[in-house]
């Protein structure tokens, strides 16, 4: 036996009990009497004691076998004893003075135990199922074999007693649950059709016999009557398949965990209210990997207080305390609750412990760290005590105060409060209304993830009051109450916006510019109530003009008035101001799915299991953990190739569909990065096999239909870069002059893509996939890795054309392009200086011709300005002036 002191840290909403990287456990479970947590693993069992700090007492285990599942007894009369599970063997333990001991160990079971449970009332009762479909119940006082044994067709990954009833028990099979009674033989007495996805846990409901809710890889969570099994209750809809789904011991709460095979990120416990189903009341946040299991600790006579116990693959332990305002949340009223650290149970080292770690107040924190500094914001008073806020906005007319008021539970799930103070606002009710709205739907979505939203409400709140003082001043301008029938110019062309003197439009990768006329400036070009479009029209729309201002003929507006809100003679000295547009950029690029940072660690070189797993890591750094799980999955299937070919890549099961279906699916998101990566990776020459089967079906080239329009500017995959080829009637994609196996070409295609797109060219795709990321790294300056991706193309590269310079050979006279001539194979250049053929690098006058090595160049040219032939060319100012005139 080992005893190991674990440091306890303090969190304002949990605490670690324990946290042991080395032992690497799997299965978690808490005693009856909440004192006591046994881990589980291949390596150790684990004991530590919850009330008593600083001690975990560990158990070496011999076995080749991990633990699939433990659980204490959860009757007093056997709180000591436990039992864990694995492979096809149940092992009984007791847990006695400091020693964790085992009685003995029962087998029947032919494949690996899924799951176990005591009998909630008969202390010597046990039930376990297995992949085998059997599930077996146990009597302790005889364990030779199963006093019954229940079968079903499919295996049975759940089996669950009943919290009321002494004699029903429920088993999952796949998406099924049936329910069976011991006192009535062997066949279920209920069957439910549940999900049409693997069911991975369920709960009996601790107030109904007859409620149980199951959940499932179908991300929901279901909610059913055994006494009207045709269909559910309710559903409750996840964003996630569902590992463990348990009622709380309080109120209508339910808590739920994800799949923990699924590493998506997902390393928080979910708490619902089961009569509002639409989103969770509140997500413990704690782990830094996914939770494996988790229950309630049974709470002590003098405590009223709720404790949940979790375990992680992080080897951490953690204890959450549930306060009040979260039972509140779910439809339970507390009683007022004596301070747990003052029992006799809990030890002075614990009470210690919490004196001298102080929680952290997270609303004074944030208001320490709150940017006073917002543009037409002014902060009035922060008062963290009474946990309210007053500022005050003055845009352009208006003039709005809010208060800011911070519930208790701020901001884990709960939002602030926001009020518009009418003294001192000049909003209308209609502004207010509008402003509360956009201010609350922003505190919901930050809360929702346990953040703080306070300096986000407050640039929200300028933000929306420039925008609605902008559009009441718009709304005021264009509509005028009078219209003279008389003048030539009041008619439905005055409303007319101004050409391009609006827009917004992306530029280069991951840019948003967006400019506009300033307000003065419209109130401008509206006074005589004309548009450019009337003021250009006809001379006798000029002619008009000036007799409407006859009194002041030099007022009116011209066209370059309305573009530079000038005007002429007079209305210059009566508007000296010069109004000046302001243009914004934004960064726009985490709208898309392009990632630069990817882009600048994704590797092309390697094998293709190197290059998965290292785009993998590159892809958790910035959290896009649906990537990670891409490249996981692409590692897998791709595997190691041999060198023959009835094993090669080409000939995987899963090989062309998948890649094909990921690669399409992606582009129909637009994330052309993704695409282009997987069509460069996949297409790599994996042996000679595929190298000549790809060959034999590429000798002849992909031909496009000229002009044919089935790939449009609107269904680009990524619809900011523009397509490599432009034709007279519509977009089109380069055409393939020759091939190699370097692209998607070794796989075989098979099948329509998602992008519409000719029967006989599906690698134009791919080519097109690259081309637009191999420009889209240009943009970002990213040129190696640009010039990687370039290598994987199918197309010949075009040919150079610019200027380009051509000798005549000094001894055939023929045209040369290269240093030696085609026709008499001798050298083309001689040296002015040395008289000596020029191999290397060499330099030449563009006007007279003659040139020679660049060292005897430079030096001549240092001394001299005119060329040693003798031509009197001034070579160096006569190229210079032709080249830059």
């Amino acid at each position: 036996m080992n005893m190991n002191k674990m440091l306890r840290s303090w969190n304002s909403e949990y605490y670690v009990a324990l946290e042991c990287k080395d032992l690497q456990a799997n299965a978690m479970a808490v005693d009856s009497t909440g004192t006591f947590v046994l881990l589980a693993g291949r390596r150790f069992l684990a004991v530590t004691d919850l009330d008593s700090d600083f001690v975990v007492h560990k158990f070496p285990r011999q076995s080749k076998y991990a633990v699939g599942a433990a659980e204490w007894n959860p009757t007093s009369f056997h709180k000591e004893l436990c039992v864990i599970s694995s492979n096809q063997r149940l092992e009984v333990l007791t847990w006695r003075t400091e020693e964790l001991i085992q009685n003995f160990s029962v087998r029947a079971h032919t494949r690996v135990i899924t799951d176990l449970n005591w009998h909630r009332f008969d202390p010597n009762i046990l039930a376990s199922c297995s992949v085998d479909t059997f599930i077996h119940l146990w009597d302790l006082r005889d364990s030779r074999k199963p006093t019954l044994s229940l079968s079903a067709v499919a295996e049975a990954s759940q089996v669950r007693w009943n919290k009321i009833s002494h004699h029903l028990l429920a088993t999952a099979h796949e998406g099924d649950i049936k329910v069976w009674d011991q006192r009535k033989g062997t066949a279920p007495v209920q069957y439910i059709a549940a999900h049409l996805a693997k069911i991975h846990g369920l709960d009996w409901s601790p107030t109904s016999e007859n409620h149980i809710c199951s959940c499932s890889q179908d991300n929901t969570v279901k909610f059913f009557d055994t006494t009207n099994n045709r269909r559910p209750e309710c559903v409750l809809t996840t964003n996630a398949p569902v590992w463990r789904a348990r009622y709380t011991p309080f109120g209508t709460g339910l808590v739920t965990a994800v799949v923990p095979q699924l590493r998506r990120g997902e390393n928080s416990l979910l708490l619902w209210n089961t009569a509002n189903r639409n989103t969770p009341v509140h997500t413990f946040v704690g782990h830094r990997d996914v939770i494996l299991d988790f229950e309630w600790k049974k709470q002590h006579p003098d405590d009223t207080d709720f404790r949940l116990v979790t375990w992680s693959k992080d080897q951490a332990l953690l204890v959450w305390k549930i306060d009040n305002y979260l039972q509140k949340l779910c439809g339970f009223e507390p009683i007022e609750s004596k301070d747990p650290f003052k029992s006799h149970e809990y030890s002075e080292n614990f009470r210690f412990f919490k004196k001298t770690s102080p929680k952290v107040q997270p609303l004074q924190q944030e208001f320490s760290l709150l940017n006073i500094h917002i543009p037409n914001l002014t902060i009035l008073k922060m008062d963290a005590v009474a946990r309210h806020v007053l500022v005050k906005a003055t845009i352009n007319n208006f003039v709005a105060i809010l208060k800011v008021n911070f519930p208790s539970a701020y901001p884990h799930g709960v939002p602030p409060g926001f009020e518009v103070v009418k003294e001192g606002s000049n909003i209308g009710d209609s502004i207010a209304a509008q402003l509360l709205q956009m201010l609350t739907h922003l505190a919901l979505q930050r809360v929702s993830k346990n953040r703080t939203c306070l300096e986000s409400c407050l640039r929200q709140m300028v933000t929306t009051l420039e925008q609605l003082s902008s559009d009441t001043e718009n709304k005021r301008v264009y509509t005028r109450p009078y219209m003279d029938p008389h003048n030539i110019f009041n008619n439905s062309d005055v409303y007319i916006p101004f050409p391009r003197t609006s827009g917004a439009k992306f530029c280069s990768v991951g840019m948003l510019v967006c400019f506009g006329q300033p307000v003065h400036a419209r109130r401008l070009s509206m006074k005589a109530d004309i548009s450019p479009r009337t003021v250009s029209s006809t001379p006798r729309a000029l002619s008009a003009l000036e007799n409407t201002y006859s009194k002041r003929p030099d007022d009116y507006m011209t066209v370059s008035a309305f573009y530079y809100q000038r005007q002429r003679s007079r209305a210059k000295q009566n508007y000296m101001k010069f109004s000046k547009a302001i243009v914004h950029i934004y960064d726009a690029l985490g709208l898309f799915f392009v990632n630069k940072q990817l882009a600048e660690e994704y590797i092309l070189d390697g094998d293709v299991g190197t290059i998965c797993k290292h785009n993998a890591a590159a892809a958790a750094v910035v959290g896009r953990w649906d990537l990670v799980q891409t490249w996981t999955l692409a590692e897998l299937v791709a595997g190691p190739q041999q060198a023959d070919e009835e094993n090669s890549w080409s000939n995987h099961p899963f090989g062309n569909k998948l890649m094909e279906s990921l690669i399409s699916d992606y582009a129909s998101q637009h994330d052309i990065q993704m695409a282009a990566m997987l069509c460069c990776i996949f297409g790599k020459e994996h042996d000679v096999s595929v190298r000549k089967s790809s060959l034999k079906s590429l000798l002849s080239p992909v031909q496009l239909v000229p002009g044919k329009k089935w790939l449009k500017p609107e269904s680009s995959p990524y619809h900011t870069i523009p397509p490599a080829d432009i034709v007279a009637d519509g977009w089109v994609l380069p055409m393939l002059r020759t091939t190699r196996s370097t692209s998607l070409d070794n796989l075989t295609i098979e099948g329509p893509l998602k992008i519409p797109a000719p029967k006989t060219a599906p690698n134009s795709l791919y080519e097109y996939y690259k081309t637009a990321y191999a420009e889209t790294l240009h943009r970002w300056g990213l040129i190696y890795h640009r010039t990687e991706v370039l290598k994987f193309m199918c197309a010949t590269p075009e040919v150079h054309k610019g200027v380009e310079f051509i000798s005549d050979c000094k001894h055939c006279m023929k045209p040369a392009k290269f240093g030696s001539c085609g026709s008499c194979k001798k050298l083309t250049l001689k040296c002015v200086i040395c008289h000596l053929s020029v191999r290397g690098s060499a330099n030449t006058c563009v006007l007279c011709g003659h040139g020679g090595h660049s060292k005897c160049m430079k030096w001549w040219l240092s001394f001299h300005d005119t060329c040693l032939s003798g031509c009197r060319c001034k070579c160096l100012m006569q190229t210079a002036g032709m080249l830059c005139p």
